[in-house]
């Protein structure tokens, strides 16, 4: 029976980000005391396509190229990390596929934020999304933070004070600790009835929610101040949709670190899906618990008529 070691794993493809990303992976597995993998997927059509030698000359030249790639950038980052251990595999099949396939609960898999198909423009890439959403396990998807923020001072933790919560504060908490900065703690709440027409709309307490939706993170924060006394912990209850909260938040932190449910649980929701897309920092998505039954036994806000 093989024993798994816990590595850090990156996916490349040969573009600028997946080598950024790939750079971060190595300094992820020296902190973390773990090999480093990297996985390149390659995939090949079996339909002839003009200007091209036949099918399976043209495919084995491409692999041969991404191979050639792979071992490359896996030289590189030996000599730059020496005397640790990096691997690197070429699989065949989608990308999104062979990494998820390549990693186990407890590894960290690390992707940049675009690859070949967006370049440098920023965007979120296919692979990252599918990816965060559906690994196993944590994954950090990295964007290089804007220049004039390189020294940004806060790792941000979003909590929805669910079973879940425990699980991204350790996992800020880390991070936090790791870089030397504080953490800020962000629970953003809307009332049950925001969304509905305007004539259906409660008039809810705003005062007893905001009490309710504190109470239900503080617990957790004060079991990891009690945890880790040296660490600088700053805790935010706002208003609005916990998305739109947390990437305004950002704007002043090096890291934003979310909890995310498994697709059997509903999958990771639009929090997960909005600072993917517009947080213009590295987002580690944490895989967490369910929040269904938690919900189920949560009080609810004080409603007040008019």
């Amino acid at each position: 029976m093989t024993t798994h070691t816990p590595s850090v794993v990156v996916g490349v493809d040969g573009s600028e980000h997946a080598e950024l990303a790939a750079h971060v992976a190595a300094a992820e597995a020296v902190r973390r005391q773990r090999p480093l993998r990297l996985v390149r997927a390659f995939t090949w059509t079996d339909q002839l396509m003009p200007g091209l030698p036949d099918t399976l000359a043209a495919r084995a030249a491409a692999r041969r190229s991404a191979n050639a790639a792979l071992d490359r950038l896996r030289r590189e980052l030996t000599a730059s990390i020496p005397g640790w251990t990096v691997g690197a595999t070429l699989v065949e099949g989608r990308p999104e596929t062979a990494l998820c396939r390549a990693v186990e609960a407890d590894d960290l898999l690390v992707v940049g934020a675009s690859g070949t198909t967006w370049g440098s423009t920023g965007v979120l890439g296919t692979v990252a999304e599918t990816v965060a959403a559906a690994a196993p396990c944590a994954v950090l998807v990295h964007r290089p933070l804007p220049a004039l923020h390189a020294d940004r001072h806060e790792v941000l933790a979003g909590v929805d004070g669910g079973p879940g919560t425990a699980a991204v504060l350790a996992a800020a908490a880390q991070e936090a600790e790791a870089n030397s900065v504080s953490l800020a703690v962000v629970h953003a709440w809307r009332q049950l009835t925001e969304d509905a027409p305007a004539s259906l709309r409660w008039r809810l307490d705003r005062d007893a929610t905001e009490r309710t939706e504190r109470d239900a993170v503080e617990p957790a924060v004060a079991e990891l101040r009690r945890r880790r006394p040296r660490l600088e912990i700053d805790v935010t209850v706002a208003p609005g949709r916990a998305g739109r909260v947390l990437v305004q938040f950002a704007e002043t932190a090096r890291m934003l670190v979310v909890g995310r449910r498994c697709l059997a649980d509903g999958g990771p929701g639009a929090t997960v899906h909005s600072v993917l897309h517009q947080a213009d920092v590295p987002v580690l998505v944490v895989p967490v618990a369910s929040v269904a039954a938690h919900a189920a036994v949560r009080p609810q806000a004080i409603a007040t008529t008019s």
